[in-house]
């Protein structure tokens, strides 16, 4: 079994191909700065067609990913903070290709290769893990001016998780969108953001090691670094 993550940065990204890694699971990354060891393909996720590629480059080294990641993200700032509409639409653009666009085109892909492996498996009762999880934020659900092209591609992904999460049910394929919250249900700073919570979370969600309600993860860290699901 192997995972394919979308987006391989430095935080998120390698703590859950880590996590992934000494579980036991192949990993492959899909970034644009391939000078790391791991196993990687080069990825521009400013272009939805590049993750096809991606697909298929990792397909043919390691075979088809039981679980895909996508971790990719972008964020634009405005002009002014209460001036949300004075983002040049190509900045706008680009952004939502990032988002949004070519994470659909993982799940397109993801879920071609989810039937494939399913249809090759010759057990009776299939026991591999059919998952998509998305790393996302609360902005879908708590509108920020300042975060108008991260939040509008956000929602966008959340809508397809969703949709995933309801049409693909009956025949097992899981679909989630993450997010670290704060104890309050808030979005989490930057440097509060724990790789490594991410990775154990993503581990626990792929091996049902914990009860979910829904497709919307939103998950506290705890003092001790520990994750606790956050119903809503």
């Amino acid at each position: 079994m192997w995972i394919s993550i979308l987006g391989g940065g430095p935080r998120i990204g390698h703590s859950v191909a880590r996590k992934f890694l000494q579980e036991g699971y192949k990993v492959a990354i899909g970034r644009r700065n391939l000078q790391e060891t791991t196993d990687s393909t080069g990825l521009d996720v400013t272009k939805p067609v590049s993750v096809e590629a991606a697909f298929r480059e990792v397909e043919s080294k390691l075979g088809i990913p039981n679980v895909v990641v996508y971790n990719a993200a972008a964020f634009t700032m405005p002009p002014e903070a209460d001036d949300p509409f004075h983002v040049p639409p190509t900045s706008f653009e680009q952004d939502l290709a990032i988002n949004a666009s070519s994470a659909y085109a993982g799940l397109f892909h993801a879920t071609l290769g989810f039937l494939v492996l399913k249809t090759k498996s010759k057990e009776e009762n299939d026991a591999m893990p059919y998952v998509y999880i998305a790393t996302g934020n609360v902005t879908p659900f708590q509108p920020n001016p300042v975060a108008v092209t991260l939040g509008s591609g956000k929602a966008t992904l959340a809508y397809l998780i969703s949709v995933g999460a309801q049409a693909y049910k009956a025949v097992g394929y899981r679909f989630y969108f993450a997010s670290q919250v704060t104890a309050a249900g808030g979005q989490v700073s930057y440097p509060d953001v724990s790789g490594e919570a991410h990775g154990d979370l993503y581990w626990k969600v792929v091996n049902r090691e914990i009860g979910l309600n829904s497709w919307d993860l939103r998950f506290v860290v705890n003092s001790e670094g520990g994750v606790l699901e956050r119903e809503e």
